[in-house]
């Protein structure tokens, strides 16, 4: 984000600019991409917020395992500007309780520092309210000796909640973690009504020369207090063993829906009609619509390139049983696809398998008939052929009725056999005994191979061998 009074529907993330000093951040297309990227729950979302010029950022390097990255710079202006993502998202790995190490998908936000003398106000505020929408912890950072503002600062944050409409059904606001030296308790009790979840660690000074605490990304890790190191060394591993997941109603995010969650989010914002309270709700609904509908763009897309692989490579026709084969063998193929990709309640997602199926009924409708119109050709060029060995060559040639009889059923065997048994081939051979036989019949009876009386009965026979 730039800092400016609306958020811009395409700028909701911008991201420092290349030549950072002390590390690159990601950029702003280049940063949807890597998020929208990501197939696998995003199992927390950590947003980093508090005043500039407070050690916020250095935090932020800290819990990327690294404090380098960042180039605060030499002024008293906070660098920060909107909301940076410093590296992609990384997994984590976790221990659980029965032993197994699972790896968890986390994202890390460092937001502007409030309080900036050069900053809107009304900006500050979006930021804020964004930062607590998105993230699944939120982390406060006090920085020094606990003052009025502070305090006050910290009733501002339940103040902001009010804006958030919370789902019904669960928790949405994220935990909330403050960092400071010195807290005043009274205060908690008035924040932890807005907040799933609740924690306070106390971070003691660097040990550092003051004047190098605005040079933090610099100094060495041997050269600070080994008190403070092992604090915050703490405080990291605490605050990555208590991480609450992002969920969208009761699924978790993937890297589509989170983009689109972001999006939604920051239109609210800046849309003057509805700016006054943010209704996680409707986003829910309509993020939730969303990933449906690109899932169910991306199944079908699937088993449209998947069926016309086959008719490009030429693997067409294929016997029906083959056909269904192949179809079921699809579909489960596009189902597994589809329900990594789907959130919603039970309910909705069984709205959206059936809008799926709907969708793949129809390009099953299609491929039958390239299937079919393949096996009818397929078919006819088959029964064409072995109609010529059989009868067109052999037609002036035959001496009696007997050896007529016996090239019919010498045709209706072969082609049997080079036949793709389907209701199509069966279509073939009763066209041949309504057109190719009477003509053929008739030939005969002219060559006066065969009389009236004996090409009647033969006539009649086709006809019933027809119905």
């Amino acid at each position: 984000m730039e800092s400016n009074e609306n958020f811009e529907s395409t700028d909701f993330t911008d991201f420092i600019e290349n030549g950072n000093k002390f590390g690159r951040g990601i950029e702003f297309r280049e940063a949807l991409n890597i998020l929208q990227a990501i197939r696998e729950p995003i199992y927390a979302i950590i947003s980093v917020v508090g005043s500039f010029r407070h050690g916020k950022s250095w935090f932020v390097n800290v819990l990327h395992r690294r404090h380098d990255g960042f180039n605060l710079g030499p002024g008293v202006e906070g660098c920060t500007r909107g909301i940076y993502m410093w590296s992609p998202p990384f997994k984590l790995s976790n221990e659980q309780s029965d032993g197994e190490t699972i790896q968890k998908r986390v994202i890390i936000l460092d937001s502007e520092g409030i309080d900036d003398p050069n900053q809107d106000p009304n900006w500050a505020t979006k930021l804020f309210i964004l930062s607590l929408a998105i993230s699944s912890t939120f982390i406060y950072n006090i920085n020094g000796i606990i003052g009025k503002d502070d305090i006050g600062k910290l009733h501002l944050m339940t103040d902001l909640s009010k804006f958030i409409q919370e789902p019904k059904d669960g928790d949405f606001l994220p935990r909330l973690v403050i960092l400071l030296r010195d807290f005043m308790f009274e205060t908690a009790t008035a924040i932890c009504k807005f907040f799933c979840d609740f924690d306070v660690y106390g971070l003691s000074p660097p040990g550092c020369k003051k004047k190098l605490l605005q040079y933090m990304e610099k100094v060495g890790t041997n050269d600070l207090d080994e008190d403070f190191v092992k604090v915050v060394e703490s405080t990291v591993k605490a605050i990555y063993s208590q991480l609450p997941p992002k969920y969208i109603g009761s699924s978790t995010m993937k890297g589509v829906s989170f983009v689109k969650f972001l999006q939604n989010i920051v239109e609210c914002m800046n849309d003057s009609e509805t700016s006054n309270t943010l209704s996680i709700p409707s986003e829910y609904e309509s993020v939730t619509q969303f990933v449906a509908q690109v899932a169910i763009k991306e199944a079908t897309e699937f088993y449209e390139e998947r069926m016309n692989t086959l008719k490009n490579e030429g693997k067409l026709p294929i016997l029906w049983k083959e056909f269904e084969e192949t179809h079921i063998e699809y579909i489960s193929e596009i189902d597994k696809l589809f329900f990594e990709k789907i959130i919603g309640s039970p309910k909705q997602i069984g709205s959206f398998v059936e809008q799926l199926h709907e969708k793949i009924f129809e390009f099953k409708k299609e491929f039958r008939k390239i299937n079919s119109r393949e096996l009818m050709i397929y078919n006819e060029n088959i029964a064409k052929k072995v109609w010529s060995r059989y009868i067109d060559n052999k037609i002036n040639s035959f001496k009696n009725n007997e050896e007529f009889q016996a090239a019919l059923e010498s045709f209706e065997l072969a082609h049997d056999k080079s036949m793709k048994k389907s209701p199509e081939a069966n279509e073939v051979i009763t066209s041949y005994k309504q057109n190719q036989y009477p003509a053929a019949i008739d030939h005969m009876k002219q060559l006066g191979i065969m009389n009236k009386r004996l090409a009647e009965a033969m006539y009649l026979r086709k006809e019933t061998d027809r119905l």
